[in-house]
């Protein structure tokens, strides 16, 4: 019997929490990657000075000093928001959810990148709206010239994108096709849902520019975290929608989960307050990097000939295609008997395509027990494909949306 794409999705979720499996999986890094001290010492001073309110429920919007101090961020990047424009949310998942479930109503069609990420394409089938691939290539990003002609049709309700190093593809727009980008919406007046997630895990010393920084009318909705950047444990994200959006977005935020948790949201604040979210930043990029060079060179040791490779602009994401018929869903079952987890490709679309992808977490521990794993799942693709010994290719991936 077929396995679902949601008990896949559930298996890569419990694999990540259990020690006896090497996370390649989920997209969660590991948690020496991020600031556990820091974190923790802002959570004790958060505690010891507003415990009252950390005893109490902050209601969307959410702690005006969170809301301060990520509207401060977004300025660094270029992006100047009123605080009071920002809501709080449950991660960036949920920001995403709250802003399609706002534009959108069940039926209606939401362009997304192809390939993208799985939760969104779960957020989508949950919230009873279609997905309509749009090709993306690993150096450039999304096609927009693809993506015209779809909002040329006029059946498109909304688009998601995540124009900073993709999930999973790990690429990042230039800021001209960023702007590009923004200058195609408001031509067809459609809403873009902007996913930076990765925003902040660039190049060491360097953060993009969200496309939010060019929306000129309010079609933008910026969704982000700090789950993947500072804590994963906090799942605190946020959203800025329109003004006219605002009790709209507050209120959906609301029926699903009232509030979100107000030591979590005191607890970043704080942290962000310190000063040394930048340095942090830096060292996690710097390690980041490190992680999917490594990860890139055992797999240019392990996998078969005619493996194709992405090359990430950010983020701790590869996103690897397999010689021939291999059916990657198959082959996690196998993969997860021997303690090793990826995410099958299947996942990252709403058809039949990427059925011999891969996408892999980089910011795994790197040991010996990690390498072997990847040597032991080299050899079950080679199996599964009658190929061995890895030719580099000339030019790092392919075009996955074709």
């Amino acid at each position: 019997m077929a396995v679902a794409g949601s008990d896949r999705i559930l298996q890569l979720l419990a694999a990540a929490t259990d020690p006896r499996v090497v996370n390649f999986g989920a997209a969660t890094p590991h948690p020496d990657y991020m600031p556990g001290t820091a974190v923790a010492a802002a959570s004790r001073t958060v505690w010891g000075s507003a415990r009252r309110r950390c005893m109490s429920q902050a209601f969307p919007p959410g702690a005006v000093e969170l809301r301060t101090a990520v509207a401060r961020r977004l300025a660094m990047s270029g992006c100047r928001l009123d605080p009071d424009g920002i809501l709080i949310t449950n991660g960036c998942q949920e920001a995403m959810a709250i802003a399609l479930k706002t534009l959108c109503r069940p039926g209606d069609v939401v362009a997304v990148e192809a390939p993208t990420y799985y939760g969104l394409l779960e957020v989508l089938e949950q919230q009873q709206l279609r997905a309509l691939p749009i090709p993306a290539d690993p150096s450039q990003g999304i096609s927009l010239e693809a993506l015209d002609r779809a909002l040329q049709t006029g059946d498109v309700r909304a688009c998601v994108v995540t124009p900073v190093a993709s999930n999973p593809l790990g690429v990042t727009l230039s800021d001209e096709r960023k702007q590009a980008l923004v200058d195609l919406v408001e031509r067809h007046a459609v809403a873009l849902i902007e996913d930076d997630t990765y925003g902040e895990l660039v190049e060491a010393g360097r953060r993009h520019t969200p496309v939010k920084a060019w929306d000129r009318t309010g079609l933008v909705y910026y969704c982000g975290s700090a789950t993947k950047t500072i804590c994963a444990g906090l799942r605190v994200g946020w959203l800025v929608a329109p003004a006219s959006r605002r009790q709209s977005v507050a209120f959906e935020q609301y029926l699903r989960t009232i509030s979100v948790n107000t030591q979590a949201q005191l607890t970043l604040a704080q942290y962000l307050a310190t000063g040394q979210v930048d340095r942090q930043l830096r060292s996690a990029a710097r390690s980041y990097r490190g992680c999917v060079s490594e990860l890139i060179a055992r797999i240019e040791r392990h996998f078969p000939a005619g493996t194709l490779i992405s090359a990430p602009q950010g983020g701790f994401l590869v996103w690897v295609e397999l010689p021939g018929a291999v059916d990657t869903a198959s082959l996690l079952g196998e993969a997860l008997k021997r303690g090793i987890s990826f995410a099958p490709g299947a996942l990252f679309a709403p058809d039949d395509r990427f059925g011999n992808c891969m996408r892999l977490n980089a910011a795994v521990a790197w040991n010996g027990r990690s390498y072997e794993a990847l040597e032991t799942l080299g050899g079950l693709i080679e199996r599964s494909s009658g190929r061995s010994g890895f030719v580099p290719n000339a030019g790092t991936g392919a075009d996955p949306g074709g």
